[in-house]
């Protein structure tokens, strides 16, 4: 494995093709491991910290959409396939960027690459500013990119929301793994920590709720006649990208130096 000049490893021979969920749940759990293989405790690598957290809710999709979960069933799997794979393929290409020329990343990550092993910062801090960049920035594009093939619909909906369902399975366990704020203080299913979990999934919900918003705003305008869906598309499309960059790069700055992460 080759190392930059800083010294840490180089992540980017992980951040090759993925085109399947199994490929991507790979990829991140040796994004995982490679970025904080060489991190002493209590030092906290912030790739890392996020690759965790997500390696677990895609695992989980993976689970739903090979039929491990007999609770739940997407209605459209090869819809919420692709989607994943377009979403983790954004994660992968910002790594890449950023350890070829960082300043060709999205600014969204570039909040997190940038301060990855700045001292000080908890894990739950860094996975907050993972999803923020992923969901309120990422999340556009993959759906805009996945419409392509699977238009949306009402079907292909309540599939993407779903998914919220799979964040609130977990957020019990993640949050306490993460040591998120009313974990440390209060017992494991008191009302408090309870409370927690509800309003973690609310955020969760709203922010995925909002990146479907946006995307639609975008889709009103694709001609799928035209080059690359049409000059109105790529208009719209680079008008809400810049936006939502400058946005989530202003959110992760205020996530990363939160006093408490719910």
């Amino acid at each position: 494995m080759t190392r930059n000049l800083t010294g840490m490893r180089r992540l980017g021979e992980f951040c090759t093709k993925v085109t399947t969920i199994k490929e991507v749940v790979a990829a991140l759990g040796a994004i995982r491991d490679a970025s904080a293989a060489d991190v002493v405790r209590p030092d906290v690598d912030g790739i890392s910290a996020f690759s965790r957290l997500y390696t677990i809710i895609t695992q989980n999709v993976l689970d739903t959409v090979e039929g491990r979960k007999p609770a739940r069933a997407f209605t459209d799997p090869a819809f919420l396939t692709m989607l994943d794979v377009e979403f983790a393929k954004r994660y992968l290409n910002a790594i890449h960027a950023w350890e070829t020329e960082p300043r060709s990343a999205p600014r969204a990550w570039r909040v997190l690459f940038d301060r990855r092993r700045a001292p000080g910062i908890r894990h739950v801090n860094f996975a907050a500013a993972g999803v923020n960049a992923h969901v309120n920035f990422d999340l556009t594009y993959a759906l805009l990119e996945t419409w392509k093939t699977f238009p949306p619909n009402r079907a292909r909906r309540k599939d993407y929301n779903a998914v919220n369902d799979i964040f609130a399975e977990e957020m019990d366990e993640l949050r306490e793994d993460f040591e998120a704020f009313l974990t440390e203080d209060f017992e494991d299913g008191s009302p408090v920590d309870k409370l927690g979990n509800v309003l973690s999934g609310v955020l969760v919900t709203w922010t995925r709720a909002a990146a479907w918003w946006a995307a639609t705003w975008v889709w009103r305008h694709y001609d799928p006649l035209g080059h690359l869906g049409g000059r109105k598309y790529q208009k719209a499309y680079d008008r809400m990208h810049r936006r939502q960059d400058r946005v989530a790069q202003a959110l992760g700055w205020a996530v990363l130096k939160a006093p408490r992460i719910p």
